[in-house]
C-alpha cells in the first residue's frame, strides 16, 4: 500500500528522485538495511530526520511496530504525504512533524528522548550529528544513508554508517 501510496503522489509532491517502480521497491528495501544492524527495536524512540518521502522512517515502522516512530521534514508537502500514508495504513507508532530538525535541540521534549536516530540523503556528517546527538540518549544510535565511509555497506555507492552517544 506504500508503494501505490508513493506511486500516485510522485508528481505532485515531488517526493523524491525516483520515478518507476522498481526505483521505489528498491528505496523501501535499503530503509530495512538497519534491521540488520539493530536487533532490538522494542518500545525504542526513533527520530527520523528529514524523512521526505518516508525513507527510512515508513518502511521500518511497518516492520517494527513495537518501536515508536517520529518522522521530521521541513517541506509542508512532504509532511502531508506521510500523513496521507500514516492514515492510510494506520500507523500508530508514527508521529509527523513538519519542522526544521535543527529546531527541535533547543526543545526540552526532545533532549536525549530518542535510542535511535536516522537519516537518509540529509547534509554532512557534522551537521547530522550538531542536530541529532542531542536528541539521542546516551547509549543512543545515529545511523546514517552516506554515499561513502566506513560503515556497513549496502550496496555500491550506499553505505549506512553508525555512531553511538557516549556522554
Amino acid at each position: 500500500m506504500y508503494l501505490e501510496e508513493l506511486l500516485k503522489a510522485r508528481k505532485s509532491f515531488n517526493l523524491s528522485g525516483a520515478r518507476k517502480r522498481e526505483e521505489f521497491i528498491k528505496l523501501i528495501e535499503e530503509s530495512l538495511a538497519p534491521l540488520l544492524v539493530i536487533d532490538d527495536w522494542k518500545n525504542k524512540n526513533v527520530i527520523d530526520v528529514g524523512s521526505g518521502a518516508g525513507f527510512p522512517g515508513i518502511p521500518l515502522a511497518i516492520a517494527q511496530e513495537d518501536a515508536n516512530f517520529l518522522l521530521v521534514d521541513i517541506s509542508v508537502k512532504k509532511t502531508a504525504f506521510l500523513n496521507l500514508v500514516k492514515t492510510k495504513l494506520q500507523l500508530k507508532n508514527v508521529e509527523i512533524l513538519c519542522t526544521d530538525a535543527y529546531a527541535l535541540k533547543g526543545e526540552s521534549r526532545f533532549i536525549e528522548a530518542f535510542d535511535i536516530a536516522l537519516s537518509r540523503g540529509v547534509g554532512e556528517t557534522d551537521y547530522l550529528r550538531s542536530i541529532i546527538f542531542p536528541l539521542l540518549k546516551i547509549g543512543g544510535r545515529m545511523l546514517l544513508f552516506k554515499s561513502e565511509g566506513v560503515g556497513h555497506k549496502i550496496k555500491p555507492g550506499l553505505v549506512l554508517l553508525e555512531e553511538k552517544k557516549y556522554e
